[in-house]
Parts: C-alpha cells; sequence; structure tokens
C-alpha cells in the first residue's frame, strides 16, 4: 500500500478534531470536540473516520511502555 501525506489536507486543523473520507482525500468535518467533527461528517451520509491532528508546535514521540 502506498504511504498517503496527509500533511497538506490537514495543515488548517491544527489541534483540532477531523473526520477523513474513506479514501483519505476530503474533510467532512471538523472541530475543537470529536462530537463536533461527528455531526459535521454525518451531515454528509459518507462513511468517515477521525483523526486528532496535534498541534504543530510539539513533538511527539511514541513510547513503547
Amino acid at each position: 500500500m502506498k504511504p498517503i501525506d496527509l500533511s497538506k489536507i490537514l495543515l488548517p486543523y491544527e489541534d483540532k478534531w477531523v473526520a477523513l473520507s474513506e479514501d483519505n482525500k476530503k474533510v467532512l468535518g471538523v472541530g475543537d470536540t470529536l462530537e463536533q467533527a461527528r455531526k459535521q461528517a454525518e451531515k454528509t451520509k459518507k462513511r468517515f473516520l477521525f483523526i486528532k491532528v496535534p498541534p504543530f508546535d510539539v513533538s511527539y514521540v511514541p513510547s513503547t511502555r
């Protein structure tokens, strides 16, 4: 599977919840809370998935613990 570069589509949504289309090409909803993003996305009547866009001034290092 080819990697998907979400940086351009998610750039305007720093520190927000985003509902993406199944193909990861369209933003179907956005909000400060998951609930706000869900409500917008449900209006489209399409399948979606959520991602929390982190603040861009913070580094994230996953831990295995």
